[in-house]
C-alpha cells in the first residue's frame, strides 16, 4: 500500500507547482507580448471552430455548438436548445517578461436564456483537448 501511495503522490506531483487558477488548463510563454499571445489564441481557437465572444483586458470568452454527446451528457436535448462549449482563456504574468495563458472550459446548457442559462465547469481530467489548444499556441508562437 505505501508503494501505490507514493506513485499516487509522484504522478499529483507533476501538476502541484501550479497554481490553482492554471490546474485546468495552462501554458507558460516568454519572449513574447500580451497582445501577441491573446492574437495567437484566438487564432488557434477559432481554426478550432471556436467564436470570439469578447476581450476584455486579458481575459478571452470562445464558444462552439457543442456534439450531440455533450447534448446527452448534460440534458441539452430535453429542451432542444442545445449545449454549447464555452472557454475563458486568460493572460497572467507570473514574472517579469514571463506570462502564463490558461484557461477553464464549460457545458453551457439554454445558452443565451438570461433566466435558465447555465454554465457547468469541466472537470480537469477534461482538460486534454483544451491543454493541447494550449499548447498549440505556445507552438505558433515559438515559429514567430
Amino acid at each position: 500500500m505505501p508503494i501505490l501511495a507514493a506513485v499516487v503522490l509522484l504522478a499529483a506531483g507533476c501538476r502541484t507547482s501550479r497554481p490553482a487558477s492554471a490546474s485546468f488548463a495552462s501554458v507558460e510563454i516568454s519572449g513574447k507580448s500580451k497582445e501577441e499571445i491573446l492574437t495567437a489564441t484566438v487564432a488557434v481557437f477559432t481554426a478550432d471552430g471556436y467564436h470570439a465572444m469578447y476581450n476584455v483586458r486579458d481575459e478571452l470568452l470562445f464558444e462552439k455548438e457543442g456534439t450531440r454527446g455533450d447534448e446527452i451528457a448534460h440534458g441539452g436535448w430535453i429542451a432542444d436548445t442545445g449545449v454549447r462549449k464555452r472557454v475563458r482563456a486568460e493572460v497572467v504574468s507570473p514574472a517579469p517578461n514571463e506570462y502564463r495563458l490558461q484557461c477553464h472550459a464549460y457545458i453551457v446548457r439554454h445558452p443565451g436564456d438570461s433566466v435558465f442559462e447555465d454554465e457547468v465547469r469541466l472537470k480537469n481530467v477534461r482538460a486534454r483537448p483544451y491543454q493541447k489548444l494550449l499548447d498549440e499556441v505556445a507552438a505558433r508562437l515559438k515559429k514567430e
